[in-house]
């Protein structure tokens, strides 16, 4: 099993720190209203959405076991099968032309797999990660 952890930028993981302090916060400074709902229903709800976000930024990372990739950020998590790997494509920049990113970085490597599936992650290691699964799977097509 080879194991690579997600590339993080300063940036993004910045932001989803500050909204988890934010929301915690949030949930110390709030009185409740006697009409309100009552408040133990919101502060189950931030208290899931937080640890949501800490768990995606301590728990982002790409095994490779026999021919399998399996992904993992946070609760989200699968797995694709190497041999049905087409492509991988290098990208840098905000914006990403994938729907499935489970990544933290704006640096990564779009997958794409079956006939249309796409998926955009971001080991730290790329080079290594690319020749691993190139060990398995010689016929991937790499562009930059």
């Amino acid at each position: 099993m080879k194991t690579f952890v997600s590339s993080k930028n300063i940036f993004s993981c910045a932001i989803l720190w500050i909204i988890a302090l934010g929301l915690l916060i949030i949930i110390f400074i709030e009185k409740p209203e006697a009409e309100a709902p009552p408040i133990y229903i919101f502060n189950t709800i931030m208290i899931g959405i937080i640890s949501m976000i800490i768990w995606i930024l301590l728990d982002t990372k790409y095994n490779i076991i026999e021919e399998i990739l399996y992904y993992y950020s946070g609760p989200f998590r699968g797995k694709i099968n190497i041999n049905s790997i087409r492509k991988i494509e290098r990208h840098s920049g905000l914006i990403v032309p994938v729907t499935y990113k489970p990544a933290l970085d704006t640096k990564g490597l779009i997958i794409h797999y079956n006939s249309f599936d796409d998926i955009y992650i971001s080991p730290k290691k790329q080079e290594i990660f690319i020749q691993e699964l190139l060990k398995i799977n010689p016929n991937i097509k790499v562009v930059n």
